[in-house]
């Protein structure tokens, strides 16, 4: 059924179905009455594909992400779509896939679903040269937002939301020496994109205290295995270390196990800070002091902020949160 055929049966022309269905002026009462009865009669549903060339609006907002195995990333994307649907959007989700031209190829194709705004998520997308590169040609004029970054290409139509992971390192290394912790030691992930980030935020914490030396672990098994395996080279090297920041919760727990099947007591003999503040920190014991990196809240800013763009609303084009400590048992 389409509104030619309503029209016919109403004897009425098509533009006037139009002026009913879109609720708009021009229509008597009584004849908008009969066709209003008639739609609901024949269970009348809008082309939606046709109304969009007409309006030029797709209503759809697209999500690009680039690691379908990412716990965060997946969360991430559940809260998004939950803001986007209930703000009366649609959304249209892609993995970029590895590819030599991925991130280009991705921008192109919101450019080719006409998305009316992007959200960006992953590491991929730290890459600002490539990015602005790609956004100049294909999403110059619609809002693009960086989800969890704290910097941006200079395009008016970009925005970030993120947390300041640099500030985040430098609290936790202050807060292992207010514990009188002096020998301390910074274990990074494998496959950390800022890695130099955060290790020059730690060392520049340790330089910044008297007394205070730090020790760098880099390309560590995101797993309790990696950080268990790490303890025996830690102590071999650093056999008097009492602090340790880990920044991920999984090596951090490895750690803590690996230090008490050496005998070291965690906190009385060494502290552990971990990062992300996942479930894992209260199902181990003792229970894990980790810092939030305010990914979740960054993801659900993001969504609002691209929403409010939208309804016209003028907002800042850098939002940047503070990491926060929290804190458990091992420190």
């Amino acid at each position: 059924m389409t509104i030619y055929d309503i029209a016919k049966l109403a004897g009425v022309s098509a533009s006037t179905v139009s002026r009913v269905i879109n609720n708009k002026k021009g229509v008597g009462e009584k004849k908008r009455r009969e066709i209003e009865e008639l739609l609901e009669k024949l269970h009348y549903i809008p082309d939606e594909n046709a109304r969009n060339l007409v309006t030029q609006k797709t209503h759809m907002i697209g999500i690009l992400m680039d690691d379908l195995q990412s716990r965060h990333m997946n969360t991430g994307t559940v809260d998004i779509q939950n803001v986007i649907l209930r703000a009366g959007y649609y959304c249209f989700i892609k993995y970029i896939g590895q590819g030599e031209n991925a991130l280009e190829e991705s921008i192109k194709d919101m450019a080719m679903k006409r998305v009316e705004g992007v959200l960006l998520m992953g590491v991929t997308f730290h890459n600002h040269q490539l990015l602005e590169k790609a956004l100049r040609k294909y999403l110059r004029d619609i809002p693009v937002i960086l989800v969890h970054q704290t910097k941006r290409p200079q395009m008016d139509n970009v925005y970030a939301v993120g947390a300041d992971e640099s500030e985040g390192i430098r609290r936790c290394v202050r807060k292992l020496a207010d514990r009188g912790r002096r020998n301390l030691v910074l274990v990074i992930d494998k496959g950390r994109t800022s890695k130099k980030l955060i290790r020059d935020s730690f060392m520049e914490a340790v330089r910044n205290i008297p007394g205070i030396e730090g020790h760098v672990y880099m390309e560590v098994d995101a797993t309790r295995s990696g950080g268990e395996g790490i303890v025996e080279t830690i102590l071999e090297d650093t056999p008097g270390v009492d602090g340790m920041l880990c920044v991920n919760d999984s090596i951090a727990i490895g750690t803590i196990y690996g230090m008490q099947s050496k005998g070291k007591r965690v906190p009385e003999d060494i502290s552990v800070i971990g990062e992300d503040n996942s479930e894992l920190c209260e199902a181990c014991k003792p229970r894990l002091t980790s810092m939030d990196t305010m990914l979740r809240l960054s993801t659900v800013l993001s969504a609002h902020l691209l929403t409010d763009i939208l309804d016209g609303r003028t907002r800042n084009h850098q939002t940047t949160m503070e990491m926060e400590i929290i804190d458990r048992e091992t420190v």
